[in-house]
């Protein structure tokens, strides 16, 4: 009789949850859900826009009009921003097109779609656009050298490769997210 009196005692320990979510509720958890996801898009796109800006000017004050790794690194990390930014604005007009009071069946089509559209961003355009960013981070080094001092130009590599290191694991754990949300959205229909 132990064994039951155990079992007992892990029963009654349990929290008691109440599965009593009414369909107001479940709204509201969804709207909150599309605002964070709008909320993220253009956010990013706030951020990497900041990120050109910033580009621009360090290029207009390194008067870097010549062409040497100093401009075609520069030039790259600019050009790749802005694609980045497009992508992300055409994924927000997307996410913005899903209307979240159309029937279950239709949203969950539309939110499936979005998120197959992110998978391709995220694993052919990000990846992309992210060597190619390195490869533009890359080509600034030797110019860094030559006008910075040791200690600083140690900085910018380890700061720079790092900040990058950090950001693509960042970036793996975006899309793992999204990906689990179109596999639980797939098995809706």
């Amino acid at each position: 009789m132990e064994t039951f009196d155990d079992l007992q005692n892990i029963w009654n320990r349990q929290p008691n949850v109440t599965g009593n979510t009414s369909a107001t509720e479940l709204m509201k958890k969804g709207e909150a859900h599309l605002k964070k996801v709008r909320a993220g898009h253009w956010g990013t796109i706030i951020i990497i826009s900041v990120l050109i800006l910033i580009l621009i000017g360090y290029f207009v004050s390194m008067k870097a009009y010549q062409m040497n790794g100093l401009t075609i690194g520069l030039t790259l990390m600019i050009v790749v921003m802005i694609a980045r930014v497009v992508l992300e604005w055409m994924s927000a007009n997307r996410f913005g097109s899903i209307r979240p009071d159309n029937s279950l069946a239709e949203f969950s089509a539309r939110m499936q779609g979005y998120y197959a559209w992110r998978k391709k961003i995220h694993t052919i355009f990000i990846p992309t656009i992210y060597i190619l960013y390195v490869i533009g981070f890359t080509l600034l080094l030797p110019a860094f050298k030559v006008n910075l001092s040791y200690g600083m130009y140690l900085y910018c590599v380890l700061s720079g490769y790092g900040f990058l290191t950090i950001f693509a694991f960042f970036l793996v754990r975006i899309l793992r997210k999204e990906m689990k949300l179109l596999e639980f959205l797939k098995t809706l229909n």
